[in-house]
């Protein structure tokens, strides 16, 4: 179960992903600091280039390894690099829209609580009306772990169909729609070096 993702870290320089599907040890050789050449060289063939530099505010990133297992759940890893050092400084992992369900992060926090003990943090944020985030923090001596689900299916956004004709005689509200398939939905992991 989450001994798939006991290898996507153990830091003190070490970080293991025993979590992808071609080779449980490509992740054992990535490190802290790791420049982006690097982690290509440690990677070998697991590592996905991406089609030019993709922006994470702090962090960019160039290369995903895809199919990386938290409870037997699979995400997409991007290796980020820490712009102030250049180096490897966070690998978030990530699920998006149909596969990111609450009953999915249910399933990876409880994978994670397994493994790492209870969470040291849960913040809830929203209600029925409105986005609602959820963020889950394990602090850990070698690395801190935040799990974070974002849901955007909300009866609060609401739009009209550009492809009818309206008819001014029929309400606003009979007109709306939500189509909760276009609206996103994140599960996201985030592993960090341990706050110096």
């Amino acid at each position: 179960m989450i001994a798939r993702l006991a290898a996507v870290l153990l830091v003190a320089s070490t970080l293991q992903c025993a979590a992808l599907a071609d080779d449980l040890e490509t992740l054992g050789r990535v490190r802290w600091g790791m420049s982006p050449g690097e982690l290509s060289d440690a990677l070998g063939r697991s590592a996905n280039p991406l089609p030019g530099r993709w922006d994470f505010g702090r962090y960019y990133s160039e290369t995903t390894v895809e199919d990386v297992e938290v409870g037997g759940i699979p995400f997409r890893a991007f290796l980020q690099i820490d712009r102030r050092t250049g180096g490897l400084g966070q690998i978030l992992l990530e699920r998006r829209g149909r596969q990111a369900t609450p009953v999915v992060f249910d399933d990876i926090v409880r994978a994670l609580t397994d493994r790492y003990g209870e969470p040291e943090q849960t913040a809830r944020d929203g209600d029925i009306a409105v986005p609602s985030a959820v963020r889950i923090v394990w602090r850990l001596p070698d690395f801190t772990i935040n799990a974070s689900f974002f849901d955007f299916r909300t009866t609060g956004i609401v739009s009209e169909n550009p492809n009818v004709d309206r008819d001014p005689l029929t309400p606003f509200s009979e007109r709306q729609r939500n189509n909760p398939r276009f609206l996103p939905r994140r599960a996201l992991i985030r592993f960090n070096p341990p706050e110096g």
